[in-house]
């Protein structure tokens, strides 16, 4: 599968998922428009992007290949009660 075909695969999943939470948490309290919904899927994919290029930066810099949880926690470490909830779920793996 080319990249860009991946690329296509993964926008196309997010925006499911994207419209899914809208739907989810406006239900009958208004309806958001498909322009909307477009502007905001394009914003979480390109969050998601960003993600991914930030972990495997960190991973590049620690002289790993592989992301690991660490990189994680790097990611999340502005935020507090979610770095303390990603090394909780950690350890119970």
């Amino acid at each position: 599968m080319a990249e860009s075909e991946i690329a296509a695969h993964l926008k196309a999943s997010v925006y499911l998922a994207v419209s899914n939470m809208v739907e989810s948490e406006l239900k009958d309290k208004a309806a958001a428009t498909p322009t909307f919904i477009a502007s905001l899927v394009e914003l979480v994919f390109n969050q998601i992007i960003g993600l991914g290029n930030d972990l495997e930066q960190f991973a590049h810099h620690a002289g790993r290949d592989i992301v690991s949880p660490p990189d994680v926690f790097m990611i999340t470490r502005k935020n507090k009660h979610l770095t303390e909830a990603l090394h909780k779920f950690y350890k119970s793996l």
